[in-house]
């Protein structure tokens, strides 16, 4: 890490980049032009709509919003859980900054009314809940924007059975980016694993033409210098979740706003953000 352009993150503080770049009103959706998702749910103002039920594998699932910028997260529930539980987890989550006890979270599409995740879900127990903290402070969740969804053990679809195939890979660490830096243009999958100890989440922004990593990293809006793109959603230790994004030729930073308990300081200011150079494939005219 570049102490110089660490520094200056310091410098500029939590919110400049939280409010400058999650608050950009030039979001792309990710586009939905793969398979029909295995799970569809509709994100409204105190509403969360999908399958009460559905088969245990590999899900793709598909989120689709109303505009008021929420964050589906999936997290795992365990079966010993009891409803006293569940209603002590979302008080919580209103006010942790890690993902509380019993639960995991397994992410969620980051950026965008229309967004999907490719991620393992094993028979038992799920809650997807909306991060997203509303004009009052509290998070969408615990306002109603929140389902449990009980996936099944029985047969597996064939194309549910394995993951899907990447074609990059970044894992999540405290508190890196671990990965090729290098991307050719166009369609990905990334499979995005937590390996840290830490939740974490990946949110991927273009940067405008011309601009680095450290005139970002050093702009006092770093908003006006980036276009967010795409994300995953807070992941616990050990979740991998796969996005599918377009990537135009460029320069992109990944990024993470999750806070460190101990410290309060965001991840980002602790040194986790990288760039992505996404380059034209030279053998296509």
């Amino acid at each position: 890490m570049d102490q110089t352009l660490s520094a200056a993150v310091r410098r500029r503080g939590r919110f400049a980049i939280l409010v400058a770049l999650a608050a950009c009103d030039h979001r792309e959706a990710i586009p939905g032009t793969g398979p029909a998702p295995d799970v569809l749910v509709s994100l409204r103002s105190g509403a969360v709509t999908a399958p009460d039920s559905i088969s245990a594998g590999w899900t793709r699932i598909r989120v689709e919003e109303d505009g008021a910028r929420h964050i589906l997260v999936v997290f795992r529930w365990p079966g010993s859980a009891t409803d006293a539980d569940l209603a002590a987890f979302f008080d919580a989550l209103d006010t942790a900054s890690a993902t509380p006890a019993p639960a995991t979270a397994l992410g969620g599409p980051e950026v965008g009314d229309v967004g999907e995740v490719v991620v393992q879900l094993t028979p038992g127990r799920y809650i997807l809940g909306c991060v997203q903290r509303g004009r009052q402070g509290h998070r969408h969740a615990s306002l109603g924007e929140s389902k449990v969804v009980v996936f099944t053990n029985g047969p597996v679809a064939p194309d549910r059975a394995s993951p899907p195939a990447a074609t990059q890979e970044l894992r999540l660490v405290d508190f890196a980016y671990v990965g090729s830096d290098r991307w050719p243009a166009g369609s990905h999958l990334l499979r995005v694993e937590s390996a840290g100890q830490q939740d974490h989440q990946l949110r991927l922004a273009r940067l405008r033409d011309g601009a680095s990593l450290q005139d970002w990293s050093n702009a006092p809006d770093p908003g006006k210098l980036g276009t967010a793109v795409a994300g995953v959603a807070r992941m616990g230790p050990g979740a991998v979740a796969y996005l599918p994004v377009e990537l135009a030729a460029g320069t992109y930073v990944v990024y993470c706003l999750m806070t460190d308990p101990a410290s309060g300081r965001e991840h980002v200011e602790m040194g986790m953000f990288r760039a992505i150079h996404v380059e034209a494939n030279p053998f296509v005219r």
